[in-house]
């Protein structure tokens, strides 16, 4: 039997009610019930301290418990997904802050899927796709972005939004897929090239 794929997820959002989080769980769920891992951050029950450059090569050791897990689940990860609200035309400090604890080893070789919230808008995974560019992750070309009637109109007894709009769930179908796709064949293309010679 095939290896499930591990996929990190990260829900860059720092509020409690949040639809940001509400779509990275969502396409947790999907992900999950398509046969992967799922590990999700959520970075605001998980919040991370600022970067401490000095640091940053700890990685296991690394002395705050949700930067320890970041690091650790990252060295495992077969893929990623980002998600964030779109904050001033782009993604949430929060979420940049944890990708900076990462590494172009950590991205190398790896899909990664791309999700946003607000207004349907794309500015904060137009940004995110120039990160993964920067450190040597492939994006997928399917990503998600929605808006506030994409949900139902209040969270669920667990603080969560449903997602309720037929095409964003179609979406999310495909997100899913796509990014499997990718993660199965970049594994094996990792297993290549890191391979010594």
């Amino acid at each position: 039997m095939a290896v499930p794929l591990e996929i990190v997820i990260l829900a860059g959002s720092p509020r409690s009610l949040s639809y940001t989080r509400s779509l990275a769980r969502r396409i947790g769920d999907v992900l999950r019930r398509d046969g992967a891992r799922v590990a999700l951050i959520d970075l605001h029950e998980t919040p991370l301290p600022p970067l401490n450059p000095e640091l940053r090569g700890s990685a296991r050791t690394h002395p705050d418990a949700g930067v320890a897990t970041l690091l650790r689940l990252a060295a495992a990860a077969d893929a990623y997904v980002l998600a964030s609200p779109t904050y001033h035309n782009s993604y949430a400090g929060v979420l940049k802050n944890a990708l900076d604890y990462l590494s172009i080893h950590d991205f190398r070789y790896r899909p990664v899927g791309l999700a946003g919230h607000g207004g349907r808008s794309t500015q904060a995974v137009d940004h995110l796709r120039q990160v993964v560019r920067g450190v040597l992750g492939v994006s997928i070309p399917t990503q998600v972005c929605t808006q506030v009637s994409d949900y139902a109109g209040a969270p669920g007894d667990a603080g969560f939004y449903d997602v309720v709009d037929t095409d964003i769930l179609d979406r999310i179908e495909r997100f899913s897929k796509e990014l499997l796709l990718f993660a199965e064949h970049m594994r094996d293309l990792r297993a290549v090239a890191e391979s010594p010679r």
